[in-house]
């Protein structure tokens, strides 16, 4: 599988979801069918379908709520924003420190990457950088940079550069934080869903191989 043009706009649907609930307007799109496109993109990528369909089904699902903006609101807060003894706190350090710390060398090292790239997190996102949606978007903005190196050859990083990111700052903690996202008790399953789902996604990225496939590329095969 080689590196393409989606995975920086997947990195960064996933880390929108992440970082804040959705609005009203965002909600009512998705029930609507706008959210079908990324997730076909998803379902497209290899052993993804059965983690794809699962989120279709926690979407699908929301219709059947009488109050699905507030509940799904509280259910986001439940899962990411409570202390760390009963949700799934969506920071790096929190899992790859001794005795769950926040703050601590994770945070540190992203703060060193966004910086070496003269990046930062938004002053609107009152968050730590080892949160996981601005470890995404990093991530998206590595992609990025890679699939352009036709055009600026001597920036961006290497695949392997990604990869070691992924397998070093992100897997290496992730799916402990899906299991936690699996245990917290939700009116919906749509973050349990979107948790296992990024998971999967991220797994099968180690296994890209260096021949990117650009915009330009997909416009001309037809993809």
């Amino acid at each position: 599988m080689n590196a393409d043009w989606r995975h920086p706009a997947l990195c960064n649907w996933f880390a929108g979801l992440f970082a804040v609930e959705l609005t009203q307007e965002q909600l009512l799109a998705y029930q609507r069918g706008e959210g079908d496109a990324v997730l076909s993109s998803l379902a497209e990528l290899p052993g993804l379908a059965s983690a794809v369909q699962r989120l279709r089904n926690a979407f699908t699902g929301l219709t059947l709520l009488s109050h699905s903006r507030l509940e799904l609101a509280a259910d986001f807060a439940a899962m990411f924003l409570m202390d760390g003894q009963n949700s799934a706190p969506p920071y790096a350090s929190f899992y790859s420190s001794e005795g769950n710390r926040f703050f601590a060398e994770p945070q540190e090292r992203m703060q060193e990457r966004l910086a070496a790239s003269q990046q930062e997190v938004s002053a609107d996102f009152r968050e730590p950088s080892d949160h996981l949606s601005v470890m995404l978007e990093y991530l998206g903005e590595g992609f990025d940079a890679f699939l352009n190196k036709a055009e600026k050859p001597e920036s961006g990083p290497t695949l392997d550069q990604i990869k070691a990111f992924i397998e070093e700052e992100l897997l290496n903690w992730l799916p402990a934080f899906a299991a936690r996202c699996e245990k917290v008790s939700t009116v919906s399953d749509l973050y349990p869903a979107l948790a296992v789902l990024l998971l999967e996604f991220l797994k099968g990225l180690p296994a890209l191989d260096e021949t990117p496939i650009n915009i330009a590329e997909k416009a001309v095969s037809g993809r």
